[in-house]
């Protein structure tokens, strides 16, 4: 009885906090750089030629000083190759690949510091993130090391979940910036258009380990809402 009374009373207060918090809304762009995980990069996340440049558009919905509801189309070009690891298939396999991704994403943010743009008192916090993501991949891979069977490359849409951590600044009653460092769990092995075997020979990929994609930038957000005397005036 007492942990049902306490979850309604949560549920309550959460809600009634969204409902007659100051809610604003923002508008930016987002500059980083992305990176693949997975067969052809196992452990590297800077050096070696990692990295490659994203731009994007992002919507943030602040329900209060503590939860965000964000969306973002992002556009990047995933690669990786052999030759950036050395490990046993380096000089048999020769793999690389190239994939360009474009992803939608609509994600929940919470803040750990209480946060409001334009609050001199409350203009920096950090944050986590979580949310769900469709992702749009076009990939080319090439394997020279020896004579391959066909690559069954596959291109299309998948789902992803995106999570990660980040912090917030207030620039101003306008202006914010972000930075955020994000992965994406896709439950999808072929990112890098690898099959799991060659000629039955050489173990291309693996069948345990699905392929991630790191997401990680600059965000510079512009507030398009203003803020009435009373909560019910605002967007």
């Amino acid at each position: 009885m007492i942990r049902r009374f306490s979850l309604s009373l949560f549920f309550v207060l959460f809600f009634s906090a969204i409902g007659f918090s100051q809610k604003t809304a923002e508008v930016g762009i987002l500059v980083g750089r992305s990176y693949y995980l997975g067969e052809l990069n196992p452990r590297t996340h800077w050096g070696n030629g990692v990295g490659s440049l994203t731009l994007g558009g992002i919507f943030r919905y602040n329900l209060n000083d503590r939860y965000s509801l964000k969306g973002a189309v992002i556009r990047t070009t995933l690669t990786a190759s052999d030759e950036w690891e050395s490990f046993q298939f380096n000089n048999q396999r020769l793999a690389s690949f190239e994939n360009t991704i474009t992803e939608f994403a609509g994600e929940v943010e919470f803040n750990f510091l209480p946060y409001k743009m334009g609050d001199k008192r409350h203009f920096f916090s950090p944050y986590l993130f979580v949310g769900l993501s469709y992702f749009l991949n076009d990939v080319s891979t090439t394997v020279e090391g020896f004579d391959p069977a066909p690559i069954s490359q596959e291109s299309g849409g998948r789902f992803a979940i995106p999570f990660g951590t980040g912090v917030k600044l207030s620039l101003g009653q306008k202006w914010a910036f972000s930075m955020e460092w994000g992965f994406r769990k896709t439950g999808y092995d072929f990112i890098d258009g690898l099959e799991n075997r060659v000629n039955d020979v050489f173990e291309s990929g693996k069948t345990y380990d699905n392929d991630w994609f790191v997401v990680s930038g600059f965000m510079l957000t512009y507030k398009i809402t203003r803020e009435g005397p009373c909560p019910v005036y605002n967007f």
